[in-house]
């Protein structure tokens, strides 16, 4: 501890210190400390100082330590933020990509996305014999490219290679060099091929169509995984055969192991290891023991059993996995249909110290059908291989589109919408000035823009309508100022200049103050009075009051309740 604060034991202290204050800046030196390293995790022991070291020194140290804790986090510790959430980028790819059953993901060097597919050849219930034996060999090998290199970004095809070579793909993995190592179920073979585009067979283990259970066959292997210090290989053997093989970078053949269990009385043996990950700053190799729901892991040396990893979450599934060592080590999976459960196909993010799940995520338009293989790249991007739906999803954390730039000025797009929805359904009274004319400044903008757009079809037919009413309003207004005008004894006009609509409002007849058309008719055209008769609303209010009840209750019965939800 010493050497990691920057102070070697030989050197003595030579500031001045009061006694009292050096044993407070002890005590809280080492509080400070120890909650750094439950905090991180550093695998250090708790330590107390015995020292007497002046309060300065203490300063330094406690500056000296925090700088060297900050160098050693991971680029990517946005892993360990709380609002860390993986969402599917929609977008990706942005062109579409044909392709068969996707079974395999991996990652070449260049930070690219190698995407391992079937072509025009299914899996399905006719394709193996009881023996496993490939029964449509036949058809001959995939004649489209099986191995496609495309951007991360955009989903772009940068190179393309595997024609005629591949019956039956399953997994893929690239070593330090590049090449490809695959797994082929109906060749039961492992197979080392260059990524040149040439493809190449460099390396064959296996031989082709024979399945079988001794150190020179597989039975339809699953996947493999290379170490990247020592080039050892290990091939998960696998549908038929339930093992873990281990073999030289030359292939020779070292060791092999079964499942290992915390309690070794009772181990399960694996139901197809399905998937596998090395991690390498553990020296760990870590399996999908996909019928069994859980995830295993072993020291890549010698095969001993460190920890299993078993959810509910999984639905008794385990299809893929894949491993970051930011933030300590996370674990992502993948898991399938299973006929005993009805769990939904979905994503999991699981912290590797603690084996909880921190995080869950699926697809939002589509939905998984078979999710078969999983990879995470340098920028913490996450991609799916789905074989069901013949497609690849790419998701991301929120953090990572938060901001997008335009004409070179970066807009947080998601913070200001935040902003904007807080301030108008739940203001803030003691907002400050300050933020307040921010908001004015991102506001304004928008509503000039607003403005600055044509009205379309706004306001037409009202005005339409309200000229039409005001031709006949005219008309009886027009009557009504004659018929006073003739007859000063039988009507009152009584109009306020400065008032407007005055001369509507004050218009009263002598008959209960209203105007009476029949009257005006019947004595100047000879028309008969028992046509016509005083403009009332009495006799509707009436008909109104006695409508039905049944009309009522129909409009205004209270909605039936919802029925209970089944269990």
């Amino acid at each position: 501890m010493s050497t990691l604060l920057g102070q070697s034991q030989d050197v003595a202290p030579v500031h001045k210190y009061n006694p009292s204050q050096t044993q407070r800046a002890q005590a809280e030196l080492v509080a400070q400390i120890d909650s750094l390293i439950q905090k991180k995790d550093l695998g250090f022991p708790r330590l107390a100082f015995q020292t007497r070291v002046g309060h300065v020194l203490v300063r330094d140290r406690v500056h000296k330590f925090h700088q060297l804790e900050a160098t050693t986090k991971s680029p990517r510790s946005k892993l360990l933020a709380e609002d860390y959430h993986l969402e599917q980028v929609s977008s990706w790819p942005h062109s579409s990509l044909q392709l068969g059953q996707v079974s395999g993901l991996a990652l070449d060097s260049e930070g690219n996305l190698v995407i391992f597919h079937r072509g025009d050849h299914h899996w399905g219930p006719g394709s193996f014999n009881s023996q496993a034996r490939y029964q449509q060999r036949a058809q001959g090998p995939i004649q489209q490219s099986t191995i496609l290199v495309v951007a991360l970004a955009t989903g772009a095809i940068l190179r393309a290679s595997g024609r005629d070579m591949f019956y039956m793909p399953h997994g893929i993995t690239t070593d330090q060099e590049d090449h490809y190592w695959v797994t082929d179920v109906a060749l039961h073979q492992v197979l080392k091929v260059s990524s040149d585009g040439r493809g190449r067979q460099l390396l064959a283990l296996g031989e082709a169509f024979t399945p079988g259970s001794d150190t020179q066959h597989f039975c339809q292997p699953t996947d493999v995984a290379v170490d990247p210090e020592t080039g050892a290989i290990f091939v998960s053997d696998g549908y038929c055969n339930a093992r873990i093989l281990k073999f030289s970078p030359e292939g020779a053949y070292l060791t092999q192991w079964g499942a290992g269990s915390s309690d070794r009385r009772r181990p399960v043996p694996f139901r197809v290891p399905h998937s596998l990950v090395l991690l390498a700053d553990r020296r760990q190799l870590c399996v999908a023991d996909r019928d069994n729901g859980r995830i295993q892991c072993f020291t890549a040396r010698t095969g001993a059993f460190v920890k299993e990893v078993q959810r509910e979450e999984f639905g008794g599934q385990v299809f893929a996995i894949a491993y970051s060592p930011a933030g300590g080590g996370f674990i992502f999976a993948v898991n399938g249909e299973s006929l005993y459960h009805s769990t939904p196909l979905r994503g999991f993010v699981i912290d590797y110290s603690t084996m909880e799940i921190v995080d869950t995520f699926m697809p939002e338009k589509k939905e998984f059908k078979m999710p078969h293989d999983i990879v995470e790249s340098s920028d913490g991007s996450v991609f799916v291989g789905d074989a069901g739906s013949k497609a690849v999803f790419k998701f991301t954390s929120e953090k990572l589109h938060r901001s997008v730039k335009k004409a070179g000025i970066e807009v947080h797009e998601l913070d200001e919408i935040e902003t904007f929805v807080r301030t108008r359904v739940r203001p803030d009274h003691n907002m400050s000035e300050m933020a307040a004319a921010q908001e004015k400044q991102t506001l304004q903008p928008q509503q000039e823009e607003e403005e600055k757009q044509p009205i379309r079809g706004q306001g037409v037919l009202p005005a339409v309508i309200t000229s039409l009413l005001l031709i006949p309003l005219m008309l009886v207004v027009c009557i009504g100022v004659f018929i006073c005008w003739r007859k000063n004894n039988a009507c009152e006009l009584k109009a306020e200049p400065s008032s407007v609509g005055g001369i509507l409002g004050r218009i009263r007849g002598k008959a209960v103050g209203g105007l009476n058309l029949g009257n005006f008719l019947a004595s100047h055209k000879g028309y008969s009075r028992q046509g016509f008769d005083q403009l009332s609303t009495e006799g509707s209010d009436q008909e109104r009051n006695n409508s039905s009840d049944s009309e009522n209750e129909e409009y205004s019965a209270l909605p039936a309740p919802p029925p209970a939800a089944s269990s």
